[in-house]
C-alpha cells in the first residue's frame, strides 16, 4: 500500500482507503452520465434548446449548494455522521435510477417539453439529495482524515475515478453507437446508478470510533442570525466568496464545450463517449500533482491554477481550428473540475474552525451557487449570438478570479501557522 499511510493508525489507513475507493467508484459512476459531455447532448436529444443546456449548471450548482444551509446546523449536532451521512448518500443516488427509468419508458412516448421537465425534474432531486448529503459527509471525511492527507486523499479519489472513467468513456462510445435512442441513454443513467450503490458499500465499512465535541446547541434562529456575522468579522473568508463567486460563474462554459464540438466539426453523439476519455484521462494527469501541491503548498495556489485553466480552454475553445486542438479545451476544463475536487472544500475546513467547518460550507455555496444562474443567460447568448461570446465572458470571470486570489486572499494555512507561533 502507499508507504506514507505506515505511519498513521490502522483506523486512519482503513478510513482513507474507504475513502478513496467510495470516491473512485462515485466518479467511474459519473463518467456514464458526464455533465460536460453526455448530459448535455442527452437534453439536446430530448429536444432541449441552448438555454436548456444552460439550465444544467443552473439546476446542479443551485440545487447541489444552496440547500446545505438547511442541514447544516442539523449536522452539526449530531455527535457521530456517519448514520445521518449513510441516509443521505442513499437519496443521492436514487434519482440516477428514476432518470434511467424515464429515458427507458417515457423519452420519446410523450411531447419533448414533458420529457424536459420530467428530466430536470429528476435531476434537480438528485442535485439537492447530494445537497444535504455534502455538510456530513465532509465533516465526516476532515474528522477521519489528518489535515496532511486531505489533498492526498482527494487526488487520490479523482486519479483513480479517472483511470476508471477512461473505461467508462470507451463504454459510452460503445453504448450510443450500438444502441438506439432513448435506450442507450437509459442504460448510461442505470449503469450509473448500479456503480453509486457499489461505492455505498465502503461508506459502510467507514469506522468512526468518537463522537465530536459538540460545544453548544444552537437553534435554527440563532444558527442563522449568526451567519451575517461571519460574513463580516471573516475578512479572509469574505475575499475567498468573492473569488469563489467569480470561478462558478466562469465555469458555465462547461456545458458547452461538448455541444459546440459536435455542432462545429459535425460529429456524431457517440463521439461525447471519446470525449469523456479525455476528460478522464486529464483528471489523472492533474491529479497526480495537484494533491501533492496541495497537502504542500497549500489549497490556495491549486484554485488560482483552476482560474488559469478555465481561462485556458475558453481560449482554446474560441480559437480551435482542428478536433485535436478543441480537444485540449476538454483537458483544461477537466484540470478545473480536479483542481476543485482537491481544493474547493479542504480551503473552507482551513478558513473555518473545526467545529465550525459545515456552517462555513455551507454558507459558502448558499452565496455563491447563484452565480451559476449565469448558465441560463450563456444559454440565451448560445441561442442569439453563438457560443463564442459564452466563452468570452467565461475568460474575462476566470481571469478576474485570479487575480482576487493573488491580490486579496491570504493561504489559510500560512496564516494558521502564524497564530501558532
Amino acid at each position: 500500500m502507499l508507504k506514507w499511510l505506515k505511519e498513521y493508525s490502522a483506523t486512519v489507513k482503513r478510513n482513507f482507503v474507504c475513502n478513496l475507493i467510495d470516491g473512485a467508484l462515485y466518479s467511474f459512476a459519473i463518467s456514464f452520465i458526464s455533465l460536460s459531455a453526455v448530459t448535455p447532448v442527452f437534453v439536446k436529444k430530448i429536444g432541449g434548446s441552448n438555454i436548456s443546456v444552460g439550465l444544467l449548471p443552473v439546476f446542479w450548482t443551485v440545487g447541489f449548494n444552496f440547500p446545505q444551509i438547511l442541514i447544516a446546523n442539523y449536522s452539526s449536532k449530531q455527535p457521530y455522521k456517519k448514520k445521518l451521512l449513510l441516509r443521505t448518500s442513499l437519496l443521492q443516488r436514487v434519482p440516477w435510477l428514476l432518470i434511467s427509468f424515464t429515458s427507458l419508458f417515457f423519452i420519446g412516448k410523450i411531447e419533448s417539453n414533458i420529457g424536459l421537465v420530467i428530466f430536470f425534474i429528476l435531476f434537480a432531486l438528485a442535485a439537492v439529495a447530494g445537497s444535504l448529503n455534502l455538510p456530513g459527509w465532509f465533516d465526516l471525511i476532515a474528522k477521519l482524515t489528518p489535515i496532511h492527507l486531505r489533498g492526498r486523499l482527494f487526488a487520490f479519489r479523482s486519479i483513480t475515478g479517472g483511470a476508471l472513467g477512461i473505461i467508462g468513456g470507451w463504454i459510452v462510445a460503445m453504448v450510443l453507437s450500438k444502441i438506439s435512442f432513448p435506450e442507450n441513454y437509459a442504460m448510461l443513467y442505470l449503469i450509473a446508478f448500479l456503480i453509486t450503490m457499489c461505492s455505498y458499500i465502503f461508506l459502510t465499512l467507514l469506522k468512526e470510533d468518537s463522537p465530536d465535541d459538540i460545544h453548544e446547541e444552537k437553534g435554527n434562529k440563532d444558527f442563522f442570525r449568526g451567519l451575517p456575522k461571519i460574513i463580516k468579522e471573516e475578512k479572509n473568508f469574505r475575499n475567498y466568496l468573492v473569488a469563489d463567486a467569480l470561478l462558478v460563474t466562469a465555469l458555465m462554459a462547461d456545458v458547452f464545450y461538448s455541444i459546440n464540438a459536435l455542432s462545429r466539426f459535425s460529429l456524431p453523439d457517440s463521439y461525447v463517449g471519446e470525449i469523456t476519455i479525455i476528460i478522464m484521462g486529464s483528471l489523472i494527469l492533474g491529479n497526480l500533482f495537484f494533491g501533492y501541491m496541495a497537502d504542500h503548498f497549500g489549497h490556495k495556489l491549486n484554485l488560482l491554477i483552476a482560474s488559469l485553466s478555465t481561462f485556458s480552454a475558453c481560449f482554446i475553445a474560441l480559437n480551435a481550428y482542428s478536433l485535436n486542438l478543441y480537444m485540449i479545451a476538454f483537458a483544461g476544463s477537466a484540470f478545473t473540475t480536479s483542481l476543485q475536487q482537491v481544493s474547493r472544500l479542504p480551503i473552507i475546513a482551513e478558513l473555518s474552525a473545526e467545529n465550525n467547518r459545515q456552517t462555513y460550507i455551507a454558507l459558502t455555496n448558499m452565496i455563491t451557487s447563484p452565480f451559476s444562474l449565469s448558465g441560463i443567460i450563456g444559454g440565451w447568448i448560445a441561442n442569439h449570438y453563438g457560443y463564442s461570446y459564452i466563452f468570452i465572458i467565461s475568460m474575462v470571470c476566470a481571469f478576474s478570479a485570479s487575480i482576487w486570489l493573488i491580490a486579496m486572499v491570504k493561504e489559510p494555512r500560512k496564516l494558521n501557522l502564524d497564530k501558532t507561533r
